[in-house]
């Protein structure tokens, strides 16, 4: 009795498993789709980009522009240098703490990225919002440098502009209430070049950064670098349209090499540099322009450049190969002559022959 239920029971479960089994095996399949042919598994991806390699900027120098519009716009200049071509500038966020604006200038750079070595300068133009501010000196702190600019009136739009000083006949006029203007920035700069030997027969060893004539002579390169000073002193004038064009402002380098002319309306300029102009010539005489290339033989290089309304128009650069090295300055500041030297030479005994 016992047996026969045992197996009626066995025979029962048996039935309900081979009822159930299609239901098993189609959950197994939708848990293992790549089992059964129908369905690709999903590829696996990474939306993790290379590893980039992040730093400070190495600042060198900061210069702070004021584009005479209403309300006032400021930009501070960063001149520095980039360890190598790889590397690049990420645009900074200046904030204010009270009086003072703060940039944390950076550079980044992929990693293991293959380059060149060369070192490449840089100037980087930051505006900071100055609109609504009060009048009065502010400070701007780029990576360790600072500086200050005075804003000698409330920089609010809609109040009106300060009363300007009556301007003379040989004041340019100023621009109306509100108009925005523009501004013009660039470098004059030594575009090294050395030849050694070349004489008696023996080769000429150029260094870095010359390149060849046709005439087998050599010439600097035409572009700025880390080690290339800016020469001081020299006379820039700005005219209105294409170039040539003259008679509208001018400007001197500084230290630095770098000149600015703000206050121009929107529109056509030509930035030029004569150096042959007086004042230019005790300067930069005997030498020439290697940049930018315009061909001419005359001393005179010159630029065509597009300006507008509330930016700077930045680069504007001219590079000059001399054609001797200028003579090093004493400690005054003038160039070394031979009354400068020191006559060592001293009698010790008059001897007889």
């Amino acid at each position: 009795m016992n047996r026969s239920r045992k197996r009626r029971f066995s025979l029962l479960l048996l039935l309900t498993l081979l009822a159930m089994l299609p239901a098993i095996l189609a959950a197994c399949s939708m848990l293992n789709p790549q089992e059964d042919g129908t369905q690709t598994p999903p590829t696996a991806t990474s939306d993790v980009d290379p590893g980039t390699v992040t730093g400070e900027a190495n600042v060198e120098s900061i210069e702070i522009l004021l584009l005479e519009s209403f309300p006032i716009q400021v930009n501070v200049i960063a001149s520095g240098v980039l360890p190598d071509g790889c590397t690049s500038l990420t645009d900074p966020t200046p904030r204010r703490e009270g009086n003072t604006f703060v940039v944390n200038l950076a550079t980044s750079r992929v990693e293991e990225e293959v380059c060149t070595q060369a070192t490449v300068p840089f100037d980087k133009v930051i505006p900071l919002e100055v609109e609504g501010l009060s009048a009065g000196t502010y400070t701007v702190a780029v990576n360790g440098l600072t500086d200050t600019f005075t804003l000698e009136a409330d920089n609010v739009a809609g109040e009106e502009e300060p009363e300007a000083t009556p301007e003379t006949s040989e004041t340019p006029e100023a621009p109306p209430a509100g108009a925005e203007t523009g501004s013009i920035s660039g470098r004059v700069w030594h575009d090294l070049c050395a030849v050694a030997g070349g004489e008696a027969g023996a080769p000429a060893v150029p260094s870095e950064g010359c390149v060849a004539l046709e005439d087998g002579v050599y010439q600097a390169n035409g572009v700025r670098e880390e080690e290339e000073p800016g020469i001081e002193g020299v006379a820039v004038t700005l005219g209105e349209g294409a170039c040539p064009a003259d008679g509208l402002a001018d400007a001197t380098t500084g230290g630095n090499g770098i000149y600015t002319i703000d206050n121009l309306e929107p529109g056509t300029y030509c930035v030029t540099v004569d150096a042959l102009a007086e004042g230019n010539e005790t300067i930069l005489v005997p030498g020439d322009w290697t940049a930018p290339e315009t061909g001419d033989t005359s001393g005179v290089a010159t630029a065509t450049v597009e300006v507008s309304a509330g930016t700077l128009s930045e680069d504007i650069d001219f590079g000059w190969d001399y054609q001797f090295l200028p003579e090093p300055e004493g400690e005054d500041g003038e160039p070394t002559t031979e009354q400068d030297c020191t006559d060592l030479a001293e009698i010790v005994a008059d001897v007889t022959v």
